[in-house]
């Protein structure tokens, strides 16, 4: 047994990580005994360790199990639990250092959509404009669905309409957009992966809508109001671990971009800003 990692641990070297979100990728330099099939194999890296095995995990809540080790950042050099690495080989190969991103904001947005549970002809709205935002409107237009964005005139505007993605700018043109597609009557799925943009998330909820939103340590701004609408308020805490895989094969279908998701420059906010560990 290596003495950096114990018989269900891996030690990973990192080649590039996720800026603000403890996410990376990199290879398998130690592994305990459990785990040695995984050495010497590139893998991605997410910021937790749920236990997989309390309640909370049975019944899927991973993001919040009580006893999971959470990562606040990454250094060079990680001792992760090896049931939760991914391996990128088998087909699932994905270059560095976009991959980064995958168990990072792309995990996120596949969490918020398999959270919310859409399919095809639902009424979806999405409001925000950040990498999750990105990753998560790539995401619903491979499972066939044809969400109505919220956005202002702008870059963010123009990369939708390149995606022929209808946008909205309010409550009336969201419908007016819902009615042209025969969904106007339905109750909305409200999806919202920008804690910016949470409380004009919450105003577009009518009544017997579904609201997704990504959990942040400050309050969202869910009134009374909202709740007297019954709106049904599903909160996303962290990407589940055993949902990184499949957001993983996404990305190397094609399915999301992740080359258009990454950028050297942070003041991009429609991308990812990966880097080498510190």
């Amino acid at each position: 047994m290596s003495a950096d990692a114990d018989e269900d641990k891996v030690a990973v070297e990192l080649d590039a990580v996720q800026a603000g979100i403890a996410a990376g990728v990199g290879r398998v330099v130690a592994a305990g005994e459990r785990t040695r099939g995984l050495l010497d194999r590139r893998v991605l890296v997410g910021p937790i360790d749920p236990c997989g095995e309390c309640d909370v995990c049975r019944r899927g809540g991973a993001a919040v199990c009580p006893q999971a080790v959470r990562r606040d950042e990454l250094g060079p050099r990680v001792v992760v639990a090896g049931r939760w690495v991914v391996p990128l080989d088998d087909g699932l190969e994905l270059a560095s250092p976009s991959a980064a991103a995958v168990a990072g904001d792309v995990a996120l947005a596949y969490t918020l959509y398999a959270r919310t549970g859409v399919a095809p002809r639902d009424p979806v709205v999405v409001v925000g404009a950040c990498p999750i935002t990105r990753f998560l409107i790539e995401i619903l237009l491979a499972k066939g669905i044809a969400p109505i964005a919220v956005a202002n005139p702008g870059p963010w505007a123009e990369w939708l309409l390149a995606k022929s993605v209808r946008v909205a700018h309010d409550r009336a043109s969201v419908t007016a957009a819902l009615a042209a597609q025969s969904l106007g009557t339905r109750p909305w799925r409200v999806l919202c992966g920008d804690p910016a943009a949470a409380a004009g998330a919450a105003e577009l909820a009518g009544p017997r809508a579904t609201l997704t939103l990504l959990a942040t340590a400050a309050p969202h701004p869910i009134s009374g109001e909202v709740l007297a609408r019954e709106v049904t308020i599903i909160g996303v805490a962290g990407a589940h671990p055993d949902l990184v895989v499949e957001a993983a094969a996404m990305c190397v279908k094609g399915e999301i971009d992740l080359t258009g998701g990454t950028t050297d420059d942070p003041t991009d906010r429609f991308r990812t800003h990966v880097h080498p560990p510190r």
